[in-house]
């Protein structure tokens, strides 16, 4: 449940605050906003639940309050141990922050610094700082750096020391300045990965490097490498100090868990974690019970009771455990972050993980089908996902793996059919999903003639093939439905099928055939809109006779066409979105404040017009697509693969490539008749781009 919808029943998690939406909710606030005249609108998060963690943290001084970072800058926060979850906000303003740290000052709960790298190398990340519990946050320091570790001193408020590509740097105010204190030009005091600080002296400073560690103490003057006993070319990814006694150091590294008794002085490696799960993560140890710590390996997660002496493995092996917080107000409460999967958690030492998902939706949609006539039926492939086709009847409260059989490696787009779910595959033909047997299976037979691929010099002849119907085997790029026929546009041509897609035969756009894009259809099947090689093409007797259309030379020809009302026609181009008000025969650039880039996807609710930017960002029209305006904001920069809408209900969809699917409800203008004014069809698959 989302915080908007849960506050309409109950308290929020988090009551001091008033959060920013996140992409996708603050694209539907919009949206409610833009509608004239219209009653209070609802808004509803639609899941998948889970998605991708990559850190978590607690409050030191209240452990049941945790932290959960992800690899888009967003925040995420739990006041009940991770058994619900809330989005808070986004560690600066970047779609591709990876979050590396996050920590929460001792003797301010409300105060949290988060560590960050971007995955455009020349933008680097740097050091956030959050002074209201994670809503919002501003940048703390080392702007530019790919900061990969940070670490607070238990014993002096302020004390902050960071690990960057680029070395060690240290602050002493918070985050007001820093300053470094490894050596600039050293060939080895590099790339840290880890750092940590003595709980009892501040000035005693560790670091992990991808080439064994590093210890100063006396904040920075002078280091000493530190690796009697550890393999040599050991990438450091973690190092705990332990508390109760600073001279015992843990420290993870890609050749195993390694233990010193002595300062670092010397290492030994502990047994017992065979050799394929050593890549560890997150090493924790148990605040009540020193002997007791936690290793978040490639391979689960493993504990052991007696400081290292000996483990155990407390998950499936197939677990990889990217970040691990233990609440020590709850013994035996264990929160783990699983690729994959999301966040899982164990009331028992670390036995029995259960899904801890709830208010955590981060999944990367890449495709997405729904029901015209029955909104809450959808269908959505992700990416980075267990399962990565989930369907969902009943608008998100339950999501179902779909399949097997469809190998989402190979598909096209997916489709809601009046007969159940379809999908196109890259390397030609089609697939059904068939509820009866629970599987994917291969559909469609072609009557006609079989049609080569043009060869160098654009010329295609008819290949004589055996009478009969044979399997599908072109290429679909586009299917749409109505009452009488279903059409697909493929590499070939137009096809249609009058037998709900058991049979299809070639529909030719009069006397040719041509590669078609994208198809539309009117409900009762007479009014065709197709998108070809050569331009576009309608027909208004079901295909009898076709009337040809185009855009300006300069558009460089129509990759997608929808249909907004009556004679408002919308064409994507490849750099610009073209409107055409008298039934597309003529044509002009989108109004003003659009800028002149390839769509990601379009929306259109009566009158208002929503376009996806494939360079990220949204825009909105109120005016059919006269003058447009950028929702502005640092958390409305993400990328929308899917947004889209239904010509029977008053719902927008919003599609996040990192933040699930979200449903709002709207109360559209209506028509003469009362009836709602026509919107675009649903659009398929949308290629997420980074």
């Amino acid at each position: 449940m989302s915080r908007a919808t849960r506050s309409l029943i109950a308290p929020p998690l988090f009551p001091r605050f008033s959060p920013p939406l996140g992409p996708a909710l603050l694209l539907i606030a919009l949206l409610v906003l833009a509608v004239p005249l219209c009653p209070a609108q609802t808004w509803r998060p639609m899941g998948p639940p889970g998605g991708d963690v990559r850190i978590l943290a607690s409050d030191p001084s209240n452990p049941s309050q945790l932290y959960l970072g992800t690899s888009d800058g967003h925040v995420f926060g739990s006041r009940d141990s991770g058994q619900h979850w809330e989005l808070l906000g986004r560690a600066g303003s970047r779609t591709d922050s990876v979050i590396t740290a996050m920590l929460v000052d001792p003797g301010d709960s409300r105060r949290l610094f988060a560590a960050a790298w971007t995955l455009e190398p020349q933008a680097g990340g740097g050091v956030f700082r959050s002074d209201d519990g994670g809503h919002t946050w501003r940048p703390a320091g080392l702007a530019g750096k790919a900061v990969r570790a940070l670490a607070l001193a238990p014993s002096q408020p302020g004390l902050l020391v960071a690990g960057a590509l680029d070395g060690v740097f240290l602050s002493r105010d918070a985050g007001a300045s820093w300053g470094r204190i490894s050596p600039e030009e050293d060939e080895e005091l590099h790339n840290i990965d880890s750092v940590a600080i003595d709980p009892r002296n501040p000035e005693v400073i560790y670091a992990g490097t991808y080439h064994l560690p590093w210890k100063t103490s006396d904040g920075g003057k002078h280091w000493l490498s530190i690796h009697e006993g550890m393999i040599d070319d050991s990438d450091v990814m973690s190092i705990v100090v332990d508390r109760a006694n600073p001279r015992r150091i843990y420290a993870s590294a890609c050749s195993g868990i390694y233990r010193s008794e002595n300062n670092g002085a010397l290492w030994k490696k502990i047994q017992g974690i065979p050799y394929t799960a050593r890549r560890t993560h997150v090493i924790r140890q148990d605040a009540a019970r020193p002997g007791v710590v936690y290793a978040a390996t490639t391979e689960g997660l493993w504990r052991t009771s007696d400081a290292g002496a000996s483990w155990q493995r407390l998950t499936p092996p197939s677990w990889v455990i990217t970040a691990l917080a233990l609440d020590a107000g709850k013994p035996g409460r264990v929160v783990i972050g699983v690729e994959r999967v999301g966040v899982l958690a164990s009331d028992v030492g670390g036995k029995n993980f259960r899904p801890a998902n709830e208010g955590f939706a981060h999944r990367q949609i890449i495709s997405l089908a729904l029901d015209p006539q029955r909104p809450s039926r959808v269908l959505a492939v992700l990416a980075g996902a267990p399962e990565p086709l989930l369907a969902t009847d009943d608008g998100g409260q339950v999501w179902n793996p779909l399949g097997p059989g469809l190998k989402t490696e190979g598909l096209k787009r997916v489709y809601a059919s009046p007969g159940g779910w379809w999908a196109s595959l890259e390397r030609g033909g089609l697939m059904r999903y068939d509820a009866g047997k629970g599987a994917w299976l291969r559909a469609g037979n072609y009557i006609g003639e079989e049609m080569e691929t043009p060869d160098r010099h654009g010329k295609k002849r008819a290949k004589p093939v055996p009478p009969g119907p044979r399997p599908l085997q072109q290429v679909v790029n586009d299917m749409a439905f109505s009452r009488e026929a279903w059409f697909a546009a493929t590499e070939q041509t137009l096809l249609v099928s009058r037998d709900q897609g058991e049979t299809w035969e070639p529909l030719p756009l009069g006397p040719v055939s041509l590669p078609t894009r994208s198809v539309r259809v009117s409900a009762d099947g007479r009014n065709l809109w197709v998108v070809s090689l050569r331009g576009m093409v309608f027909s208004h007797d079901a295909g009898k006779t076709w009337a040809w259309r185009d855009l300006p030379y300069d558009a460089g020809g129509a990759l997608r066409l929808d249909i907004a009302e009556e004679d408002t026609f919308l064409a994507t181009a490849a750099k610009a979105l073209y409107i055409s008000r008298d039934a597309g025969r003529n044509w002009q650039k989108a109004g003003r404040g659009l800028p002149e880039a390839r769509l990601q996807d379009l929306a259109i609710i009566g009158k208002i017009f929503l376009a996806s930017m494939e360079s990220g960002g949204l825009f909105l029209s109120r005016d059919r697509g006269a003058t447009w305006e950028r929702i502005e904001g640092t958390l409305a920069e993400g990328f929308f693969p899917v947004i889209t809408t239904t010509a029977a209900a008053d719902i927008v969809y919003a599609a996040s490539s990192t933040d699930g699917l979200y449903a709002v409800e709207l109360r559209t203008q209506k028509g003469a008749s009362g009836a709602p004014l026509q919107t675009a069809p649903p659009v398929g698959l949308v290629s997420l781009h980074w």
